[in-house]
Parts: structure tokens; sequence; C-alpha cells
């Protein structure tokens, strides 16, 4: 029933018009999220009955296939779960959904009771900030990030450059992409799980730099006595939700990561009520950094498996 295709850049229109509507903020639902982890999870799409499915198709196994929500409108989602199950049950499988919101969840269940069992996925949840709250330094509350923000530019404002990026910086970011990488893997000895998900981090910032204005993203470039001290890139997710999908930094240069939130909010995200920061991974040290400003929402996440008859 659900044909299946790659995702490819000349679906970006058909893919956009179905998550900006309804992928609820959540980083997974975009086509750029799409189009990048490709290579890691295999996402194909079929658009069919005015819904957007979206197969993990490089994580199924022969006994489970894999999706995401389907992206449409909720009055009639409930014919929409079920053409993913017959897609299964067709392909001698049983259905297993990734990253699901709460809300999400909660339908699947309602639905479908008794029919799922249900996973938390923590290092998946999402970090999301209030543009208004994060932009307003005067308030109370906000005095260490004040702080380093002034100091940043007291010590480094005549050295420093910010712009936003253009197709000329292209390699720049990329040789500091690969710099970067390669000074975190070999700083100190690294897990394999954390090996693992720096490379595939890796991965999908290259494919996000090969066809960086392909996929409409924007972004910001610092340098800093003539060099790459950071940078930052996203993409507008819908009419409140700006998704932040790559931010790296030399932290040679203190405050550096506190300045490439804070000017790629003032250039890149415009008339948006929030910034999804995306998740942990459930590496310890991105999980304090995010925490440190106090998100506004939190993206709970759940895995739910269908229980076999």
């Amino acid at each position: 029933m659900l044909d299946f295709l790659p995702v490819s850049l000349d679906k970006k229109e058909i893919i956009d018009s179905y998550s900006f509507k309804f992928g609820g903020g959540s980083c997974y639902h975009s086509f750029a999220s799409y189009f990048c982890l490709a290579e890691q999870y295999g996402e194909m799409f079929c658009e069919y009955d005015n819904f957007l499915y979206i197969l993990r198709s490089k994580i199924c196994t022969k006994d489970e296939r894999v999706y995401l929500f389907p992206l449409g409108e909720r009055s009639n989602i409930k014919q929409a779960l079920q053409n993913i199950l017959d897609d299964a049950h067709e392909n001698n499988s049983l259905v297993k959904f990734e990253t699901l919101t709460k809300s999400e969840k909660e339908i699947v269940c309602e639905l479908f009771p008794d029919k799922f069992t249900v996973e938390t996925s923590d290092e998946h949840a999402e970090y999301v900030y209030s543009i208004e709250r994060q932009e307003d330094l005067s308030r109370s509350g906000v005095r260490n990030r004040r702080q380093k923000i002034n100091k940043f530019f007291r010590e480094y404002g005549e050295r420093c450059e910010i712009l936003k990026i253009e197709k000329k910086h292209i390699p720049f970011i990329r040789e500091f992409q690969s710099i970067w990488l390669k000074n975190k893997l070999e700083s100190q000895e690294r897990s394999q799980y954390y090996v693992q998900t720096l490379t595939e981090n890796n991965t999908a910032a290259r494919i996000a730099l090969d066809n960086f204005f392909e996929l409409g993203l924007c972004g910001i470039i610092i340098f800093i006595d003539g060099k790459v001290a950071g940078y930052e890139y996203g993409l507008r997710l819908s009419e409140d939700f700006c998704d932040s999908l790559q931010e790296k930094g030399d932290t040679q240069f203190r405050g550096i990561y506190r300045i490439l939130n804070y000017e790629f909010i003032k250039l890149c995200c415009h008339g948006v009520r929030y910034l999804n920061v995306e998740e942990d991974l459930g590496i310890e040290g991105l999980r304090k950094k995010k925490r440190f400003d106090h998100p506004d929402l939190m993206l709970e996440k759940f895995i739910l498996r269908e229980v076999k008859s």
C-alpha cells in the first residue's frame, strides 16, 4: 500500500508542505533532517491519501519496520496509523515507532489500546528555548549570560567578524568541522558510543554543507583574527519554531558558544517564538550545556513497539 521513495532534493516542496504544518516543532520533522539523516537511517518517504509517511529503512530488522509518526490532519490519523500497520504486516513485520512526542504517543495508545509497548527515549528529548527570553539580556536571572557576552566583545570585539553564511564560507566551515572533530576524538579516550555519535553527526554536517542553500539553511560564521572560530546553522521548522542543526566553536575563545547562539538568533530566527536546539544524545557534557539555560519546553520522546498477537 505505501510505496516508499528515497528523500531527494526534487521532493523538498512536497515534504515541506507536510513537515512545516504538522511537524510540531520537532527537529526530526523537516526535509533537511530527512535528507541529512538518510545515510544514517535510510529515511524514505511516501505521500499517500494526504499524509506523509517516513520509513527508516536502514534500521529495519527482519521482525520490525521502523517509522516516524505520520504527518497530516489529526482528524484522519487513525486511518494513517492503520496504513502503517498494514504496510508492516504486508512485509511480515511488526511496527516500531521512533521519536514520538508525548501527544503522538498518547494518540497511538488511545486509538490502538494494548497494541504497543512504550519506552521513554530520554537521549532524544529535544530542548526548546523561548527566543524572546534568549534575546532579552536586560531581565533578571541572566547576569551570567550578559557578562559572558559583554566579556567576549570586550576581549575579541575588534578582532571578531560575525557574518551570515554565504557560499564562499562553506570550504572554511568544512575545514573547521574536520579539525573540530579530530580534536574531539583525540582529546581523551572516548567510548565507542561517543565516537559513533560524533561520526554520524559529522556525516550529517557534511551532507548539509554540500547542499546548504538547496536545503534552505541559514547560519552564521565567526572569524577571529581572520580564522574561523565557530559556526552555527539551522532552518525554520514552522511558523513558531526554528531548529539549530549544527553549532561548533573553538573553546579557546571563552564564551564562543554563548555568542554563536546569541548571534544566530539575531540573524536567522526572525519572527519565530522558539529555538529547538535538538537532543543531547545521552552525552553528559552536551546535556549539562543544554540544561544550563533552563529550557522553556522539553519535547519528551518515546519508542513504541507493536505487540505480537
